[in-house]
């Protein structure tokens, strides 16, 4: 198949590419013009049939020329943090670009229509557990609330009878491939810097980087019609999450107890002062709640449907460090 993918030179992507080509594919990545030349680029390349087309996602006509041809979409870019400074550009984006590539994509004909969404656009669940058919949330972050508002869209075409396929991934950890960092170890790092963490009850679903990918590789089938798929991967505790940083850092890292409350006021704060200085991509209120909630997810549907079986997400944190098992350099899949 020749699949059209955006979001391509991202962390995520990157690995979704890789993935697609080592499968066989032909891709059409999508480049922003502040990605061009990317190191990632020629790596990739090396992998497999790569067709690099430079454009801007909020224009039309670059989607149009995205998609002339294609058979299939995945449609991953989008500005993810928690710097509320770039609540505009997450709505250009996460929002409206991704409505107008998914309603482009369904006219013409593509099958599958992937939508790369995230289990925090159904964050809180009405049943403490978040699945595929739980109900897109109101979202408190910028971030949440876009990708609840593209999830609503893709839901909207699905219940129409279009082949669109949403994932949601959950934390996603693992070391990059030759990208920057994902998220989740960038809000990591102040722990890493300074080797001091809060003792907190509660933890997060946590996926492989590589599993997600898998997946995106295995729903690139047509004739299937809509689904949605949970990429939750494992719930790791904060204390697990700790440790195995401190097993890929080679060293203590201090524990200071906080209570819930108290790390969830701090926080808030962290939101306020996001609209005003440049946080990165730090602690936000919605992540805390996440964190503290402990919510699991229901990847039955994802296992069943498509025979994944989740690597471990501590071992991942683990090789996302110097030195550490460098298993983000294998395409295989020894499972957990």
């Amino acid at each position: 198949m020749l699949i059209a993918v955006t979001g391509g030179t991202g962390y995520l992507g990157a690995h979704t590419v890789r993935a697609l080509l080592a499968g066989g594919h032909r891709v059409r990545l999508l480049v922003g013009p502040d990605a061009e030349g990317a190191p990632v680029l020629d790596r990739l390349a090396e992998a497999g049939s790569l067709d690099v087309l430079s454009g801007d996602i909020r224009d039309a006509s670059t989607i149009e020329a995205l998609l002339d041809g294609c058979d299939a979409v995945l449609h991953a870019a989008g500005v993810v943090g928690t710097d509320n400074r770039r609540r505009e550009l997450m709505w250009q984006i996460n929002a409206h670009a991704t409505e107008t590539l998914l309603e482009r994509a369904v006219t013409k004909g593509l099958d599958p229509v992937v939508s790369v969404s995230s289990y925090s656009a159904l964050f809180p669940p009405p049943n403490g557990v978040i699945g595929p058919d739980t109900p897109t949330a109101d979202g408190r972050s910028d971030y949440a609330k876009t990708k609840g508002y593209a999830d609503r869209v893709a839901r909207r075409l699905q219940q129409q009878g279009a082949p669109v396929v949403v994932t949601y991934p959950s934390s996603v950890v693992g070391p990059a491939f030759h990208t920057a960092p994902g998220v989740t170890e960038r809000g990591w790092a102040p722990i890493v810097r300074f080797g001091v963490a809060p003792r907190l009850r509660g933890g997060m679903q946590m996926i492989d980087v590589r599993d997600v990918a898998d997946v995106h590789t295995a729903i690139m089938k047509p004739g299937r019609g809509p689904r949605r798929y949970m990429c939750g991967g494992v719930l790791v505790a904060f204390d697990g999450m700790i440790s195995a940083l401190e097993r890929g850092m080679g060293r203590r890292i201090r524990r200071i107890p906080l209570s819930q409350s108290v790390f969830r006021g701090v926080s808030r704060l962290g939101d306020v002062l996001g609209g005003i200085v440049p946080m990165g991509d730090g602690l936000t209120y919605e992540a805390a709640l996440l964190l503290t909630a402990a919510t699991p997810t229901d990847d039955t549907a994802t296992v069943r449907d498509l025979g994944i079986t989740w690597r471990s997400p501590v071992d991942a944190i683990v090789s996302s460090f110097p030195g550490g098992d460098r298993g983000g350099e294998d395409l295989g899949h020894p499972g957990v």
